[in-house]
């Protein structure tokens, strides 16, 4: 069942406004400190709202709200993102604050707001840092059959942050006397009290177990939580491990019908925003046309492509060209957003800081794409790509984008797997789609954007294809598990 309370837009929002809260808070009390007074400051709201955005938009920018914050290495640098979005805020308080002699912001005020302010914003991102650490989700998995076991091992290698996993339940047959086994599932009750056990992790395909069916609908009246693995995954992965995915989830992944939103308000948000940056850019622009000019003066500023929209219709998509005019000339190949042979001098840059893409946005007022959605791609590739990789089609059910939720989240794709991980993401944005979602996404874009680019794939990425080629490992641990037996038959 789809919960707004799992979605990254929901979480991030939290997050975002559990800072406003404790920023106004702080300027409350300075307030009070130095004027005796806590509600009464009319003159000061402007500059407190402003400083209160700056901060939260600064923080969304650097990923302090993300999933990527768990992945640095250290606090440290999560700490020096978050004094850099606070030097903003304060920036901005300064400058709304001056903006009017009567309602500028005294010294002592700024001094005392930024003495209670800061240590409560560092004490709440040091939970947000630590808390997939702190407080895991302790859950045990079911798991029998052959598939079953296989998830489990998978699970047990790759398991995503913020759960920890106790142990596997069977359903009807005992396990081995080893410490990952808890009991059968009739007994879950008592080894839901025996383990302090969050919730009950299952494969969706157990539902068609007409036992285990009857004992997760007991549980869930008890008003124990029983999910299936892949509700898991979009919880605290914010995408969709492919190997998961059925088509029974994708039918009935979102329930709600969102025609207005995605024919009508995401419509006029195109348009809108794409004018607006069509005049904002147009420097940008302008120094890009010059580059190609300079670097590759022997053919076209611009080019046009073929490339695959929604439900499969084809569009000219528009950009400044970055290659040379022969880069094509074996056929199509596979870009890259460095070390490509094929890009003139310049043309790095062009790609790097997405400067060849802003002519896309005459495709966006055309309507043949959106600013938010899966990124289109050329024809040739869409039919290598949709007989290698399940469920590819699903991403031509929206309007491609400009930017999407998998380019702020992976980095360039050069491989059919990459196109893989990459769908996984594009399936995550398909069931949580909307306003404030597609508002983040476009946030994300300006962190990479600015940053040139995300550089590496994340290790540890829960899927399937990670460790099916290590089937030494797979075997290693079924022998530790004492069920040989099971995975020694086709899966």
């Amino acid at each position: 069942m789809h919960s707004f309370a799992n979605t990254h837009w929901f979480k991030a929002s939290y997050r975002a406004l559990r800072d406003v809260v404790l920023f106004v808070g702080a300027y409350l009390l300075a307030n009070y400190a130095r004027f005796s007074v806590l509600w009464r400051i009319d003159d000061y709201v402007p500059a407190i709202v402003a400083g209160a955005t700056a901060l939260v938009a600064g923080n969304y920018i650097m990923g302090l709200y993300s999933i990527e914050s768990h992945r640095r290495s250290s606090f440290r640098l999560h700490l020096i993102l978050l004094l850099f979005a606070f030097a903003i805020a304060l920036v901005c308080i300064t400058l709304t604050g001056y903006l009017s002699f009567d309602s500028r912001i005294g010294r002592g005020f700024m001094a005392l707001g930024c003495l209670f302010a800061l240590p409560l914003l560092i004490i709440n991102h040091w939970i947000i840092y630590h808390k997939h650490r702190l407080a895991p989700a302790r859950v045990a998995f079911v798991a029998e059959s052959d598939e079953d076991i296989q998830e489990y091992l998978r699970i047990r290698e790759l398991c995503p942050p913020g759960i920890q996993l106790v142990g596997r339940i069977g359903i009807t047959k005992d396990g081995p006397t080893h410490h990952d086994f808890l009991g059968r599932l009739p007994s879950t009750r008592k080894l839901i009290r025996q383990h302090k056990l969050d919730r009950i992790v299952f494969l969706d395909g157990l539902l068609n177990n007409e036992k285990a069916r009857q004992e997760f609908r007991m549980l869930r009246y008890l008003g124990f939580h029983c999910n299936s693995l892949i509700s898991e995954c979009e919880k605290h992965l914010h995408y969709v491990p492919l190997h998961l995915v059925s088509m029974n989830w994708l039918l009935t992944s979102e329930l709600s019908a969102r025609n207005l939103y995605f024919s009508k308000l995401k419509r006029l948000f195109d348009i809108v925003t794409s004018l607006l940056l069509l005049v904002v850019l147009a420097p940008f622009l302008i120094v890009g046309v010059a580059i190609v000019r300079i670097f590759s003066p022997e053919g076209p500023v611009l080019f046009k492509q073929e490339r695959v929209g929604r439900f499969g219709r084809r569009f000219q998509i528009y950009k400044l060209r970055s290659m040379r005019t022969d880069a094509e000339k074996a056929g199509p190949v596979w870009s890259s957003v460095s070390k490509d042979p094929r890009v003139f001098p310049g043309g790095a840059f062009l790609r790097k800081y997405r400067i060849d893409e802003i002519p896309q946005l005459w495709n966006v007022l055309r309507g043949e794409m959106s600013f938010v959605g899966p990124r289109p791609e050329r024809p040739e590739f869409v039919a290598s790509l949709s007989r290698a990789v399940p469920y590819y089609q699903e991403r031509h059910m929206v309007q491609p984008g400009l930017t999407g939720w998998a380019q702020v989240c992976y980095p360039y794709g050069s491989s059919t797997n990459d196109a893989k991980c990459k769908l996984e993401y594009d399936l995550y944005y398909l069931k949580h789609a909307g306003v404030v979602f597609d508002c983040l996404i476009l946030l994300d874009t300006i962190r990479v954007v600015l940053g040139g680019g995300l550089k590496n794939v994340a290790k540890g990425r829960y899927t399937a294809h990670m460790i099916e080629p290590d089937q030494q490992a797979v075997k290693e641990s079924a022998s530790k598990l004492q069920i040989e037996p099971l995975l020694s038959q086709p899966a």
